[in-house]
């Protein structure tokens, strides 16, 4: 029978299971790995069987217990539901009972229409997501857990997603694979969640930049073979075709493409997966929700054409992934950012690197949270431009200000890029509670505007070529404000997921939500940075009937998680946004507007449907509140 588990971090302890891990998966697989667990697997071919449930970045292992053979059973693009169960299992001794926690897993299978119409009572599954109910028993409510839903029927996908690529005329695959590697101009698009960023080739971190350009407008000039030395094989993910035109089915039912492919009629098969985990402080069914929450945000955001097409071109490499050669890579990088002597410039490239090569190789990400003095660094440097710059000329200097916003940019997205997927990471908490002040200076930084040089006047008689000029830099300034705002946004929704987990046992109970709400609320400059949040918002929805984009979509699910957060664990702010923005959500932020700019073929439509319900349930709740 399974042990009890200990409680919270780390969620890989187990020396036996390491080794046997480490020994049958490839290398890249084995540092993907997110936590295990002991329990008894019930499914169609697992009668109450003792087992290890594994959980990495794409699959659900199963292994015996001691281990003999892995085979992944379930893929995150293939899940429907997670549930927990509240029942008494009969096959467990009654202390058992008692501690047990079930977890169900729903996911999708493909099989040929002879052998399902064998089987009798099996219900079709709705794409993308399946509305489906508890077979009677009782469906514990997380209320204060992440979001996980059951779907509802979609509309036509021919009304959404194909409107989407039509509108945007996206063009062909050849087109998309030599993005420009011009940062300003990148900074500029329609990447609301991560800012585009050339892939750097690099010898020794040096980048040119022509005369009288800004430093945000540099390239990194690098040898290609010592870039593949650090990245991986590609095996890019098949949800980076165009899954809206026709083959969705590779992207939400895995590994079923050969079935489709190979019959003419496949039927999708609603299949259950039930762990029982003896032991109530185990947080496995915390890490299954979690994880299949980070892959549905890195599926939704390979759907963009230009996100994939970059993706795509980090992971093209074929040498041979080895963990050594990132963890060497990794260390050249750190030396080099703290040298003395570094430009402005070179911290942008080697950040720039940094960032790519921890988008394909968790490994990094460990690394960088391996020890603390890196992420002090990068808030450090964070605080010299930010909310101003401590140099003064940048005061009057709109180029010079705008390389230093590029360059904070390029920065929030490497610490929202590492924040990502790491909350099994024991040495991430470690760090953040070493120095709370460190991040609560972030917190700070996240939700202060920055400050940028006066603009010129618009109504001068003359307007000659310098004055142009001036404008156009304003121009520019305020874009990057905005992109600014959206990556800040982004790493800040991140964070509260720190606290988030906090609060329900994942990680340290040092970090609860009630206590990040309580120190933002007592900084002046949160209400100027959630009322950029709900304006962002009402221009998303009603701005024009174009469709979001990937990157916009998950934006927006950010976006509803933290005003979720600030309206539930905050009294000040749910009075504000209650009070000052109730005619926005009447006349402009709601239902309908959603369903005309989110295509459902996203796989964060759902629950970002599901999140805006709960957004409007509380403002409305605060409102009565008020009448009362």
């Amino acid at each position: 029978m399974a042990s009890p588990a200990r409680p919270g971090f780390p969620a890989r302890t187990n020396s036996r299971l390491e080794a046997f891990l480490r020994r049958h998966l490839p290398p890249e697989v084995y540092d993907a790995i997110r936590a295990y667990e002991p329990c008894v697997v019930v499914s169609e071919s697992e009668k109450h069987t003792s087992k290890y449930v594994v959980l990495s970045d794409r699959l659900i292992y199963l292994t015996e217990n001691p281990p003999k053979s892995i085979r992944g059973v379930v893929a995150w693009r293939d899940v429907v539901a997670i549930d927990l169960i509240d029942d008494y299992p009969e096959f467990l001794r009654s202390p058992d009972r008692e501690t047990n926690q079930h977890i169900r897993i729903l996911y999708s299978s493909t099989v040929l229409k002879k052998e399902c119409e064998k089987q009798k009572g099996v219900r079709k599954f709705l794409f993308p997501f399946h509305n489906a109910n508890a077979n009677n028993k009782k469906v514990k409510e997380e209320n204060s857990s992440p979001i996980y839903w059951r779907g509802k029927e979609s509309r036509s996908l021919d009304e959404s997603s194909l409107r989407y690529y039509q509108e945007r005329n996206i063009p062909s695959k050849d087109s998309m694979l030599h993005p420009s590697s011009d940062l300003r101009q990148q900074s500029l698009g329609d990447q609301a969640v991560f800012r585009t960023l050339p892939t750097p080739e690099r010898t020794s971190s040096q980048c040119t930049a022509a005369p009288g350009k800004a430093v945000s407008s540099l390239t990194c000039t690098t040898n290609p073979e010592e870039t593949q030395g650090f990245l991986d094989p590609s095996d890019l993910p098949s949800e980076v075709a165009l899954k809206c035109y026709g083959i969705g089915d590779e992207f939400y039912f895995g590994n079923t493409l050969l079935a489709l492919q190979n019959n003419s009629n496949p039927v999708k098969k609603e299949l259950e997966l039930h762990l029982y985990v003896i032991s109530q402080t185990s947080s496995i069914f915390l890490h299954l929700k979690s994880s299949w929450n980070n892959y549905i945000i890195k599926a939704t955001l390979l759907q963009d054409p230009v996100y994939a097409s970059e993706y795509s071109a980090v992971t093209e490499s074929q040498k041979p992934y080895r963990s050594e050669e990132k963890i060497k890579h990794f260390r050249q990088l750190k030396s080099e950012l703290f040298l003395e002597d570094n430009t402005l410039r070179k911290i942008l490239c080697l950040i720039t690197e940094l960032k790519v090569a921890a988008q394909k190789n968790f490994i990094l990400k460990r690394l960088f949270w391996k020890t603390s003095d890196l992420f002090y660094f990068l808030v450090n440097k964070l605080h010299e431009y930010l909310p101003e710059s401590k140099d003064k000329n940048a005061l009057q200097n709109k180029s010079q200000r705008a390389d230093e916003l590029a360059a904070c940019i390029g920065i929030i997205q490497t610490l929202g890029l590492m924040f990502r997927e790491t909350e099994i990471e024991s040495s991430r908490l470690n760090t953040l509670a070493a120095k709370k002040g460190t991040l609560f200076n972030l917190l700070v930084i996240l939700i202060s505007k920055p400050q940028i040089p006066k603009s010129c006047s618009l109504f001068d008689i003359q307007v000659d070529d310098s004055t142009l000029v001036e404008m156009s830099f304003d121009a520019e300034l305020q874009k990057l404000i905005w992109e600014y705002t959206d990556t800040a946004t982004a790493l800040l929704y991140e964070i509260l997921l720190v606290f988030q987990q906090g609060n329900l046992g994942l990680g340290s109970t040092k970090f609860a939500i009630s206590w990040m709400m309580s120190f933002l609320q007592s900084c002046p400059t949160i209400i100027t940075f959630v009322a950029s949040i709900v304006k962002r918002v009402m221009k998303g929805l009603s701005a024009s009937f174009q469709l979001l984009s990937p990157c916009q979509a998950v934006l927006l699910y950010q976006q509803f998680y933290i005003l979720k957060s600030c309206l539930k664990y905050s009294k000040t702010l749910a009075e504000y946004i209650s009070n000052d923005y109730s005619e926005e959500f009447r006349y402009f932020i709601h239902m309908p507007a959603l369903e005309k700019r989110l295509p459902w073929c996203y796989p964060i439509a759902q629950p970002t449907t599901q999140l805006f319900h709960e957004v409007l349930k509380l403002i409305e709740q605060e409102q009565c509140v008020k009448h009362f």
